[in-house]
C-alpha cells in the first residue's frame, strides 16, 4: 500500500533537547515496507550523529577541549562527511588542524553526507534550493548553538509545502520525491539569541 507521506525533523542539538518536525505531502511517497527498511533508519540516524557532532565539535574548538575535539575529527572524517559548496571556511578542516589530525580527506566515497555551516539572528531566515532526484530517499537532518529553536520547512518548485513543523513526530527527515525537482529550504531561527547550525544532507 502506497502512502503519501514523509517525516521532517530539526534536530536541536547539544543540551539534548530534540525539536522534531512531521510532514506531509503528495510529492511523495512511501510503502510500509520502506518505512521499516533499517537501512533507511541506519542513514536517519547517520545524519542526526554528523549534525549533533559538528556542532559538539565546535564546541570543543571554543573551548579549547583538545582531547575532545581529536575524537570527533576523527569520527566525523572516517564518516566521509564533506562541505557542501564552495562557498565558506570548511570547519571540519580548521578542527583537524587544530587537533593534529590528519586533514586529507576520507578517499573512495564520491557521494555521501554533506555539511553546510551558517549562523542566524533571531529572527532571521536562510534559503537554499537543492536537487532532490526522483525516487532517491533523502535525508536531512540540523544541530544548532544557540538559544533556538530553528524551524525547518521543505517546499517543491510550485511552493508547495514537502516538510511541515510538528513537534511531537520522529527526529529525522527522509523523504522520496516522485519527480527530481529543485527544492526550497528554508531554516528559521525562533530564539532569542543568535545560532550556529549545522545542516546535514545524506
Amino acid at each position: 500500500m502506497l502512502r503519501n507521506r514523509q517525516s521532517c525533523v530539526a534536530m536541536l542539538g547539544l543540551a539534548g533537547s530534540l525539536a522534531v518536525m512531521a510532514c506531509a505531502s503528495p510529492q511523495t511517497v512511501a510503502t510500509s515496507a520502506q518505512a521499516a527498511n533499517p537501512p533507511g533508519q541506519a542513514i536517519e540516524a547517520r545524519a542526526e550523529r554528523l549534525a549533533e557532532a559538528l556542532a559538539e565539535a565546535e564546541t570543543a574548538h571554543d573551548a579549547g577541549e583538545s582531547d575532545r575535539l581529536t575524537r570527533l575529527v576523527r569520527s566525523l572524517r572516517a564518516s566521509g562527511v564533506r562541505m557542501a559548496g564552495d562557498d565558506g571556511e570548511d570547519m571540519l578542516a580548521l578542527w583537524a588542524r587544530s587537533a593534529g589530525v590528519d586533514e586529507t580527506p576520507f578517499r573512495g566515497r564520491l557521494l555521501g553526507p554533506a555539511y553546510k555551516r551558517g549562523e542566524l539572528a533571531p529572527g532571521e531566515r536562510w534559503h537554499s534550493a537543492q536537487t532532490f532526484v526522483s525516487g532517491k530517499p533523502s535525508t536531512l537532518a540540523v544541530s544548532h548553538n544557540g538559544a533556538g529553536p530553528i524551524r525547518v520547512s521543505v517546499s517543491d518548485q510550485s511552493s508547495r509545502l514537502v516538510c511541515r513543523p510538528d513537534t511531537a513526530r520522529k527526529v529525522a527527515c527522509r523523504f522520496t520525491p516522485l519527480y527530481t525537482q529543485r527544492y526550497d529550504i528554508e531554516l528559521v531561527n525562533e530564539g532569542s539569541e543568535r545560532a550556529v547550525y549545522y545542516l546535514v544532507f545524506d
